[in-house]
């Protein structure tokens, strides 16, 4: 399927070799479509629950241990948190495993691939005036990054 994630010491692990963004966010992506080939009964749907308030905008994600987490483009800036658990994250930056009190600020144009080796709660805070779930989606998410650069910067990448 692809060669971003391989079984390191027993555990899925990111074959990350400090390429550069773009070639990341490349890999990432074609990761993301094999994904979504897959036959609909070997995909996963997490439990999310979601939280207004007061101009917040909060996403829990449970991911259960040995699971596999791909996640939308964000438009938007956002902060994580792991609630608890034990996560490793990559985007087109690198990568780093996180552990229940990880906290980090991700800036516009990330996309998030996981790999739990525990059960985890990720947690995603966005600021938006918004009250559905469809509206923030549509504030906050995209599926390509065509779509990212039409809507903010005004040209396609």
């Amino acid at each position: 399927m692809s060669d971003l994630i391989v079984v390191k010491d027993g555990e899925l692990a990111f074959n990350y070799n400090g390429e550069n963004p773009e070639l990341m966010r490349e890999r990432i992506l074609q990761f993301k479509d094999a994904l979504m080939a897959l036959p609909s009964d070997e995909k996963v749907e997490f439990p999310v629950e979601h939280v207004f308030v007061d101009g917040m905008y909060m996403r829990k994600m449970f991911a259960p241990k040995g699971q596999i987490v791909v996640g939308k483009i964000h438009k938007k800036p956002c902060i994580n948190f792991v609630e608890y658990g034990d996560i490793s994250v990559l985007t087109e930056s690198g990568f780093a495993r996180v552990k229940a009190g990880f906290t980090l600020v991700s800036p516009a144009g990330i996309m998030k691939v996981g790999i739990a080796h525990e059960d985890t709660m990720f947690i995603n805070v966005f600021r938006t005036d918004k009250t559905t779930i469809e509206e923030v989606e549509q504030e906050i998410a995209c599926e390509d990054y065509a779509e990212l650069a039409l809507e903010y910067i005004g040209e396609t990448p």
